[in-house]
């Protein structure tokens, strides 16, 4: 028969205490950030300390998928501890989360951190992304504001100079039917606009100033002086000067920009390493500052998702708030924009010691931050039909980009479409 000796009985239980001891929590995001940054800093926290395991729950296929998960998690009591939820779809969880007393303010956290800890890693427009109602139910992790990615070469090879990017629309769309110029098999661009979500529509209404919803966020705004008609005309522009295909998938369009047949890419930066490792030597990669019609007041849609405290057991919310410090923190945000290319959410890491260094000698990567004034709300509406909205307005802009509806009457529809599907 087996016996342990003292000493090791005493190891074992000791050992087992210390388990115990650990705070576990579970947190929710979607499988396409599970692996590639998620798990990077799920270890890296879990290694640094004793106190909190950090584990995952069975990821979302992606943001919508999320949204729907949190909210029967709302109504059968089964919500994770925490959760990363896409900006534009956080207002109306929060609010629903809010009513149930199922989700954290953190602004009574960020206090208890300090005098003048928050001002030192959070810009105000930063946090603004996880603000709802003047709450901080949010605290933002990841930020994508839409950018350029170029093929040097094809631009060489169409006339044109690659250090000298277009820097407004027309010269912009010039350039593109000058790069589709050099053979059938040539893509000019591709931008985020009917593929995905409405990230790509909302550029086209921001860069102008203008705005998705009203202040409450309750009412449609986006039609406000004339901004959803040009949206709509630089949309059918877009498709006539551009050569932006609607016949294409984004994976099919993805491919030919890095095999080298396609001149420009709109995208966020979060696919910036994704791209360099597709591409690698084949041409000449480079990125820029996104194009937008108003210099002084334009803004682009913040892409990305914010970190949010679901849990009401106290020491579980202590446990969540220390990864959300980690992850939204300097190391946590170096380690995300490294592995993705997104824009850091915390101050200190354009430091040299965090990021500063790399995005000196790395330019390709230093796109983000040269926007991070330009990031604006990525907006969402009431009630739970944004997924539907999105997906009739998407079939209103393809119409009009292929000349079946005029800009006019195409600004028109979306804005009856979503007035009627967000009071449902």
């Amino acid at each position: 028969m087996f016996r342990l000796t003292f000493a090791a009985a005493t190891a074992l239980t000791l050992v087992a205490a210390s388990a115990e001891a650990k705070t576990v929590i579970t947190c929710l995001t979607n499988a396409g950030h599970l692996t590639r940054q998620h798990e990077p800093l799920m270890k890296e926290f879990n290694a640094m300390q004793d106190e909190f395991d950090v584990q995952f729950a069975s990821p979302a296929k992606n943001y919508c998928d999320s949204h729907l998960k949190l909210f029967r998690g709302s109504a059968t009591n089964t919500l994770p501890d925490c959760a990363f939820q896409a900006y534009n779809q956080l207002p109306s969880l929060a609010r629903a989360l809010a009513e149930r007393g199922q989700i954290v303010d953190m602004g009574p956290l960020m206090e208890a951190e300090g005098e003048g800890w928050t001002e030192e890693n959070y810009s105000d427009a930063m946090l603004d992304l996880g603000r709802i109602d003047g709450v901080q139910y949010g605290m933002p992790f990841n930020a994508s504001v839409i950018q350029w990615y170029y093929n040097a070469d094809l631009f060489r090879e169409a006339g044109l100079d690659p250090d000298n990017f277009p820097t407004d629309w027309d010269s912009l769309l010039d350039a593109a039917q000058k790069i589709g110029g050099l053979g059938d098999d040539i893509l000019p661009m591709f931008m985020w606009l009917i593929n995905g979500d409405d990230w790509g529509f909302q550029t086209l209404i921001l860069q102008q100033g203008g705005r998705m919803m009203s202040e409450d966020g309750q009412a449609v705004a986006f039609h406000e002086n004339g901004h959803s008609v040009e949206a709509m005309k630089m949309a059918r522009r877009l498709y006539e000067e551009g050569g932006l295909r609607t016949d294409l998938d984004r994976e099919t369009q993805f491919a030919a920009f890095t095999e080298g047949r396609m001149g420009l890419w709109g995208l966020s930066p979060a696919g910036a390493r994704n791209m360099q490792e597709r591409v690698g030597d084949a041409f000449d990669l480079r990125s820029h500052p996104f194009t937008v019609w108003n210099d002084e007041d334009g803004k682009l849609p913040t892409g990305g998702n914010a970190a949010i405290i679901t849990t009401q057991d106290p020491e579980k919310i202590a446990a969540t708030w220390e990864y959300i410090k980690f992850v939204s923190g300097p190391r946590g945000q170096q380690l995300t924009a490294e592995i993705t290319g997104y824009l850091p959410t915390n101050r200190q890491v354009l430091k040299t010691e965090y990021m500063g260094a790399f995005y000196e000698a790395e330019p390709y990567y230093a796109t983000p931050v040269l926007q991070y004034d330009r990031a604006g709300p990525w907006s969402g509406y009431p009630g739970t039909q944004s997924e539907k909205i999105w997906r009739e307005q998407a079939s209103t802009i393809r119409a009009v980009m292929e000349g079946d509806v005029t800009p006019e009457e195409g600004a028109a529809e979306l804005k009856a479409i979503a007035e009627e599907l967000m009071t449902r």
